[in-house]
C-alpha cells in the first residue's frame, strides 16, 4: 500500500479543558487490565493484528501498511489533549520518513467517549495525513499500556518494543514547552529499527495528558455491536463471510450476526474460528487469523448483554472487496481448461487441473494472485508446476483429460511451484531479486480443495502471473521435510515420527507448509543452530486436514550453514479419535489415498550467496525428486545447488561445463 502524499499542517494552540492534566510519567489505567504475564503476550501478538481506521478502513499491522515493513510506529494521541494536537505537523513529518525507511506508522485514537463521526471529524480539522486507528474496545491500550498521550513506541518486525516514550524533548517534563527541540527520540527509533540497529535511546518519559480513557467501565456498560464487535468481525471474519465466499452465511450485517451471537461467543472462544491452527508462540506469519483474549471477551460480553446493536454512528462501515487484480495488470492470465462441477453433498474433493502456460521461453515469476471461479466451494488452491508432461498424462488416465482427483498428493514430482491460496490470504510479491522459476512448455497444475455446499457447483478459476523484470539473484525453492516410513498399528493414539536436515549452505526460510491426513494430531517444526540455540519455526498443536495452511513469515528467518531443522509430528489412531476415517481403526502407512497417512513440511527457501543458475538445470533436479533422507541427510536439490554455489565461487558461474 502506497503512502498518501502527506500534509504540513498549522498546530491548532489550545487550552487544558477539565478533566484534562499534564504530566510526565503519572500512570493511566489501560483498557481491561491484563495480568503482567498476559500484557506481555498481548504486546507480542500486535504484530498480525488487524484494525479499522476512523473511516473504517481495515488495517493489518505489521503487515499492510508499506512494503517489506521493517518496523511499526504507533503513537497514541487525544482529540482534546492540546500537547497531542500541537504534535499533528511534527508527527505527519515522522510519518513520512517512516515511509521512506518502510516502517509502519499509526496513530492510535483509544478512547470510548469518542465516537467514529467525531474522530473523522478531528482527523480532518487537524490534517492527520497518516493512517489513525480507532481502538474502540482498547485492546491496543491494553496491550502497549500508555501512560499519557502523545505516547509513542516502535516495535521490531518480530514485535518487540525497541522505544517506548516520548516524540521529543518540545515539551518538558513537567508539561512546559521548551524554546528549543534538540532531540527527536521517536523519529531516531524508527530510523534505528529500519536498519536493524538498536534505538540510542530505549526508553523515555512522555509527557502529555494522562491516559485515563479505560478505567474499569460502569456495571451498566455494554458491548454493542456497532462501537466493539463489527470492527473486529469486518478486520477478521468478513474475508469469508461474506455473499459469494466459502463460509456458510455472512457477517456484514448486525442483523447477521446478532442471530447467532452466542454462536459466535462459543466458537472465538474455542478459538475454531477465525481458523488458524499455527499456535501463538511459534513463528509470526502474514495474514494471521487469530483473536486476542480481549476480543473473545468481548463476543462473550456481547452475547451475554443480548447482543446490543449500539449507536450506529459508531460502527465503521462494512468492507469491499476488490474482484480485480490486486498487484496491477498481470503479464499472463490463465483459466481452467474447463468448469469443473462440485457435487451437492460428499467427502471434499482434492483435485488437480492441468493449466497450460505456453511460455515460448524460461521466465521468472515473482507474484501470482489466484481468482476462483466459485468461492462457495473453493477451500484452498496450491500451484504447482510440472515441465515433464506427467500431469497431463494423469489426467488422461485418472481423469477427463483435463483433471484428476487425488487425496493424498499430485501423483507426480512437481518441477517447481508457486504457492497458495486460502480465503484471506494477501498477494504479495516475492522479495526484490527472488523468483520462482518456470521453464519453457511447463504447465501449471492447480490443486483445489473442494467443499461441497449442499447444492450442485461449479468452479473455473483463473489465476494472474507477474513476470520479472529486473535481473533475479536468487531463486525460491520448497523442500520437503518428510519420513515416509510410516505403519501405525490399530488403536495406536501416540504415534511419533520425526525427520530432520543440516543445512548444507546458508539458507533463508521465507515460509513453512505442513502436511499431514486425517489422523494427524500435531506437528512441531524447529531450528537448532550451530551456536546451540534453537528457533521454534511451527507448532500446530491441533491438525486439522481442512485447514492447511501455506505460512509465510512476516520477517524471513535465517538458517545458517550446520543448522539442523527438525521435524516432530504425532498421529492418533484410535477409535477415540473422531477424525479417523476408518471404524474399527485399521493399518495405516505411506500414501496418497485418505486412509493412508503422511509426515512434510514443506520448506519455501533461497539459498544464500547463490545466484540464479541456468533454469534448465533446476528443472533437472525437480525430476530427480527431493525427498528427505534417511539420517538426516540433506536433499538431493539441496546438495545439487551446494554444489553449483561451490562452482559459482571457482569462477564457474553456476552452469554445468
Amino acid at each position: 500500500m502506497k503512502w498518501p502524499r502527506l500534509l504540513v499542517s498549522l498546530a491548532i494552540p489550545g487550552v487544558l479543558g477539565l478533566g484534562m492534566f499534564l504530566a510526565g510519567g503519572a500512570m493511566g489505567k489501560p483498557a481491561l487490565p491484563l495480568p503482567a504475564d498476559a500484557a506481555a503476550q498481548a504486546r507480542q501478538t500486535v504484530i498480525g493484528s488487524r484494525y479499522t481506521d476512523v473511516a473504517g478502513k481495515l488495517l493489518a499491522i505489521g503487515h499492510g501498511g508499506v512494503e517489506e515493513a521493517r518496523g511499526v510506529a504507533f503513537v497514541f494521541i487525544n482529540t482534546e489533549c492540546p500537547i497531542s494536537n500541537g504534535l499533528t505537523p511534527e508527527l505527519n513529518r515522522i510519518a513520512k520518513v517512516a515511509a521512506e525507511k518502510h516502517v509502519e506508522f499509526y496513530a492510535v485514537l483509544s478512547d470510548p467517549t469518542v465516537t467514529r463521526a467525531a474522530a473523522q471529524k478531528h482527523a480532518k480539522e487537524f490534517q492527520i495525513a497518516f493512517s489513525e486507528i480507532f481502538d474502540a474496545s482498547g485492546t491496543l491500550a491494553a496491550a502497549l499500556e500508555p501512560k499519557v498521550t502523545p505516547h509513542a513506541y516502535v516495535m521490531d518486525a518480530m514485535g518487540k518494543v525497541v522505544y517506548n516514550g516520548r516524540v521529543d524533548d518540545s515539551y518538558g517534563a513537567a508539561g512546559k514547552q521548551n524554546g528549543v527541540t534538540k532531540k527527536h527520540d521517536f523519529e531516531d527509533a524508527i530510523v534505528a529499527v529500519s536498519t536493524n540497529r538498536a534505538a540510542v535511546v530505549s526508553s523515555t518519559e512522555p509527557v502529555g495528558c494522562i491516559f485515563e480513557s479505560w478505567k474499569r467501565p460502569a456495571k451498566e456498560t455494554k458491548v454493542t455491536w456497532s462501537r466493539d464487535i463489527a470492527p473486529i468481525v469486518y478486520a477478521n471474519c468478513a474475508v469469508c463471510h461474506h455473499e459469494g465466499e466459502v463460509a456458510p452465511f455472512s457477517l456484514m450485517k448486525y442483523q447477521d450476526a446478532s442471530k447467532r451471537a452466542e454462536m459466535l461467543a462459543a466458537v472465538t472462544d474455542n478459538r475454531l474460528m477465525p481458523p488458524w491452527k499455527a499456535t501463538d508462540a511459534w513463528g509470526t506469519f502474514h495474514d494471521e487469523r487469530r483473536l486476542t483474549d480481549a476480543q473473545i471477551a468481548l463476543f462473550k460480553a456481547w452475547a451475554e448483554a443480548g447482543a446490543p446493536e449500539g449507536d450506529k454512528a459508531d460502527a465503521p462501515p462494512p468492507p469491499t472487496f476488490a474482484n480485480k487484480w490486486q498487484l496491477g495488470t498481470p503479464d499472463l492470465v490463465v483459466k481452467m481448461s474447463k468448469a469443473f462441477n462440485v457435487p451437492a453433498s460428499g467427502r471434499d474433493l482434492m483435485t488437480f487441473h492441468v493449466v497450460p502456460l505456453n511460455l515460448p521461453d524460461d521466465k521468472y515469476v515473482v507474484a501470482f494472485e489466484y481468482h476462483p471461479g466459485n468461492r462457495r466451494v473453493v477451500h484452498h488452491m496450491i500451484a504447482f508446476l510440472d515441465a515433464t508432461g506427467t500431469a497431463r498424462q494423469l489426467a488422461k488416465e485418472r481423469g477427463d483429460g483435463v483433471s484428476y482427483v487425488s487425496f493424498g498428493g499430485p501423483g507426480f514430482i512437481p518441477t517447481g511451484g508457486l504457492g497458495g491460496w486460502a480465503p484471506g490470504a494477501t498477494p504479495r510479491f516475492l522479495p526484490e531479486g527472488v523468483g520462482h522459476p518456470v521453464r519453457k512448455g511447463s504447465d501449471l497444475v492447480l490443486n483445489i480443495h473442494y467443499h461441497p455446499s449442499g447444492k450442485p457447483e461449479s468452479d473455473q478459476g483463473e489465476l494472474a502471473l507477474y513476470f520479472a523484470k529486473k535481473p533475479v539473484q536468487q531463486i525460491s525453492l520448497s523442500i520437503p521435510l518428510t519420513n515416509r516410513q510410516i505403519d501405525i498399528a490399530p488403536g495406536d493414539n501416540n504415534y511419533i515420527r520425526t525427520a530432520s536436515i543440516t543445512a548444507p549452505v546458508d539458507l533463508t526460510l521465507q515460509g513453512i507448509t505442513p502436511h499431514m491426513h486425517m489422523i494427524g494430531r500435531e506437528m512441531k517444526v524447529t531450528a537448532t543452530f550451530p551456536d546451540g540455540k534453537s528457533k521454534q519455526l511451527i507448532y500446530v498443536n491441533d491438525w486439522d486436514w481442512n485447514w492447511q495452511d501455506q505460512y509465510q513469515y512476516a520477517e524471513p528467518i535465517k538458517i545458517p550453514r550446520g543448522t539442523k531443522v527438525d521435524l516432530w509430528a504425532r498421529y492418533d489412531n484410535s477409535k477415540e479419535n473422531p477424525k479417523n476415517p476408518q471404524d474399527p481403526p485399521k493399518r495405516v502407512t505411506f500414501g496418497e489415498q485418505t486412509t493412508n497417512e503422511m509426515c512434510f513440511a514443506f520448506l519455501q527457501l533461497t539459498v544464500d550467496g547463490l545466484r540464479a543458475p541456468a533454469l534448465g538445470q533446476l528443472g533437472q533436479l525437480g525430476q530427480r525428486g527431493a525427498a528427505t533422507q534417511p539420517g538426516g541427510r540433506a536433499t538431493p536439490i539441496l546438495e545439487r545447488l551446494e554444489q553449483l554455489r561451490d562452482r559459482q565461487n571457482r569462477g564457474g558461474g553456476g552452469r554445468e561445463d
